[in-house]
């Protein structure tokens, strides 16, 4: 949890631009922390939560590396980190039957780029814990 009593999301994407972006659609209501990759992401996991999950994961499902977005959260699953933790599919798969697909991954929500920031709002409301959520200014 962030010190600003903010819901925290670790967001893994392989393009710093989306990084940005999100990082600034996303200031004053979350705190998010960035990697680049599958293994950037347990680097950041592993260092700066210290065993702590964050509140959410937004994953990119293409990153670079042996590692996609949803073996990366079925990764986190197997660490037992995913199973209390909402989980979002950020995706240019934007196709018939992607979004089932992912869901049935285990995602908990999907969102496909390019995105709004509603969408996006609308996706981590969905997402998060009712309180973090509220905490969030979401509700």
């Amino acid at each position: 949890m962030s010190s600003e009593n903010r819901p925290t999301v670790l967001f893994v994407d392989d393009n710093q631009e989306v990084r940005f972006l999100l990082e600034k659609m996303l200031e004053g209501t979350c705190e998010v922390v960035s990697a680049g990759s599958a293994e950037e992401a347990l680097e950041v996991l592993s260092k700066r939560f210290g065993g702590e999950p964050p509140d959410l994961f937004l994953l990119d499902i293409r990153l670079p590396g042996s590692r996609s977005g949803a073996e990366l959260l079925h990764l986190l699953q197997d660490f037992g980190l995913a199973e209390e933790v909402p989980a979002v599919a950020l995706t240019t798969y934007a196709g018939p039957g992607d979004r089932e697909a992912l869901l049935e991954e285990g995602f908990d929500e999907y969102v496909s780029k390019p995105f709004s920031r509603e969408e996006l709002i609308g996706a981590l409301r969905r997402a998060l814990r009712p309180a973090d959520a509220c905490r969030a200014g979401l509700q």
